[in-house]
């Protein structure tokens, strides 16, 4: 079920979009929506038929990040334990979206900072427009970085990059964002959810155990040396052969149809 702040629409049977819906505050998440947010996700991994979504913003901004408004207490009111709590929700929201069978597009469609710009990072796939800008504002707020970002942001973009981003606070901007490989493509933006959608299709029309692995490898990928990543790679190879979709596969093929894939 969506609520007002995070909206869920299925888009076919193995597709969805996911949409932070507060334009009137570019999309800031606010406690409620963060917690509809943990929910919706928890959903869609309990969702055996579900490959792809596509995460994307109501209005001209992708997030602005947390709603700081909103938030409630001043740091001296909260306790520690409060604290730790709340912030265990923004990293179980990176855990539910990275270990998931699923996998996430994210259409940028305008700004994204903070917990915006890190729940970007925590997708498996992003694209953008000309008005795309990620803004990890942290160091600003005197705040610190969430969601996994200070383990994939280096990777995503290089040591380099993510220490200048992070340090300064700077907007940066979309021709900077695909040249660092933070996007893989800039389309226009009338183009942008149009061209997601068929990412997912894409993802979504492919073997799901192939899929999985895939997803499931490329997170390892940084922590494995080649010898073990090779060893991985047969298991995933011997994964594949005793699935049922493998002879869907090949039959479908000599066929010249589209598989029936059964995900198993």
């Amino acid at each position: 079920m969506s609520s007002d702040r995070i909206v869920f629409e299925r888009t076919s049977d193995h597709t969805a979009l996911l949409r932070f819906n507060r334009p009137d505050r570019l999309n800031a998440l606010d406690p409620a929506a963060l917690a509809s947010l943990h929910a919706e996700l928890g959903r869609i991994n309990a969702d055996p038929d579900l490959r792809a979504v596509v995460l994307t913003g109501t209005g001209r901004a992708f997030s602005a990040g947390a709603d700081l408004k909103e938030m409630g207490s001043t740091p001296g009111d909260v306790t520690v334990r409060q604290a730790r709590g709340d912030l265990q929700l923004f990293q179980d929201i990176t855990r539910r979206m990275v270990e998931s069978r699923t996998v996430f597009i994210a259409a940028i469609n305008g700004i994204a900072v903070g917990v915006g710009a890190e729940l970007s990072i925590a997708s498996d796939i992003r694209i953008g427009t000309d008005a795309t800008e990620v803004m990890l504002s942290e160091v600003k707020r005197g705040l610190f970085e969430t969601n996994g970002v200070m383990h994939y942001l280096p990777r995503l973009v290089g040591h380099g990059r993510a220490a200048q981003w992070l340090l300064t606070g700077e907007r940066v901007p979309a021709r900077t964002l695909l040249d660092a490989g933070f996007l893989t493509e800039l389309v226009p933006a009338d183009q942008l959810l149009a061209r997601a959608r068929h990412l997912a299709d894409a993802v979504a029309a492919n073997a799901p155990v192939s899929i999985r692995l895939v997803k499931r490898l490329l997170r390892r990928t940084w922590e494995t040396d080649l010898e073990t990543m090779m060893q991985y790679e047969v298991d995933g190879m011997m994964a594949c052969m005793a699935s049922e979709d493998i002879a869907e596969g090949v039959q479908a093929f000599i066929e010249k149809r589209t598989p029936r894939w059964l995900g198993r």
